[in-house]
């Protein structure tokens, strides 16, 4: 017996028609009478009553389809299993360098344990290009800087990291009162290029510009953390999320003199990625987004935010 036997079976079993079974098969009637027939004498039992124009389920055959059903059931469960893991053999992270320390390493470390057999590819780039990639399907998953479209992805908040102001150690404000950032009008900026990463440049001139001025952009760069060894070189200012600043010699962080919106930190994946590959690890992240909180000022976010 094959399990296209039980397939041709359960097919007329649902039908209760030669005919419409066959066509439902993509095949012609008389080579399905004949498989069933080889079944039945194969089993040993007849599995139809055949009438003049009605075929009907013997007790026999009532009991043989609830069977049948369950095993192609089991089946092709096991099928979309070994898919399944197949597929979370291979795992490709995206994930931008304003991440705290040691947190991505930390979910890693622990979806280690729990998925030894996953290997994990690392793209590290600015949030734009991260979301680009997830978009075109070179990556699976990516932590970034919240996206303002989230059209065909599901982006879950983890932590808001507050923006910081950075400053060259020796610089006049990094010990004297800042009571307004015009204070820093006429300051050359350190920031990341607009093509590179869009939605922090206009986050930073939105904010300057709330505070009456333009930033005047000398040096702009692809990475935060290169601005920010650039600040440390004397070469300018910046604007932004503490836990970049932190890990930073020769910068000295001021917070803003006003409050300004933090930053929102977020996975994300694409609404058609198979979630069963990319569930753990969201799990983990927001799992360590909560310990996260408990030893800095980090707000953690738990809503789910899913495009439209």
């Amino acid at each position: 017996m094959e399990l296209r036997h039980l397939r041709y079976f359960v097919a007329v079993a649902d039908e209760l028609h030669f005919t419409r079974a066959a066509e439902r098969l993509n095949m012609s009637q008389p080579p399905l009478s004949r498989q069933i027939r080889e079944l039945e004498e194969e089993i040993g039992v007849a599995l139809f009553t055949r009438e003049k124009r009605k075929v009907g389920l013997t007790p026999a055959g009532k009991v043989y389809l609830a069977q049948a059903k369950r095993i192609l059931a089991q089946v092709d469960a096991a099928k979309h299993e070994a898919a399944a893991v197949a597929l979370a053999r291979h795992l490709r992270l995206g994930h931008g360098t304003h991440l705290p320390d040691g947190y991505l390493s930390g979910v890693l470390a622990a979806f280690h344990k729990e998925a030894p057999h996953v290997a994990i590819d690392l793209f590290e780039s600015p949030t734009p290009r991260i979301l680009k990639a997830l978009r075109q399907k070179r990556i699976d998953v990516g932590f970034v800087i919240a996206p303002s479209i989230t059209t065909g992805l599901v982006v879950k908040p983890l932590f808001c990291d507050r923006l910081v102001i950075a400053l060259p150690e020796g610089h006049r404000y990094a010990a004297a009162p800042l009571t307004d950032l015009g204070q820093l009008a006429h300051e050359n900026f350190v920031l990341c290029r607009r093509y590179e990463d869009p939605g922090y440049r206009e986050v930073v001139e939105g904010i300057c510009r709330d505070a009456g001025f333009t930033p005047r952009v000398l040096q702009a760069v692809d990475q935060k953390q290169t601005a920010l060894d650039l600040v440390a070189q004397g070469l300018g200012v910046s604007i932004v999320p503490e836990s970049v600043a932190r890990r930073s010699p020769g910068v000295r962080v001021r917070p803003f003199p006003r409050p300004v919106s933090p930053v929102v930190t977020a996975v994300v994946w694409r609404e058609d990625a198979r979630l069963e590959a990319i569930a753990p690890l969201v799990k983990l992240a927001e799992h360590d987004a909560v310990h996260l909180s408990a030893g800095r000022e980090v707000v953690v976010n738990d809503a789910a935010l899913v495009s439209t």
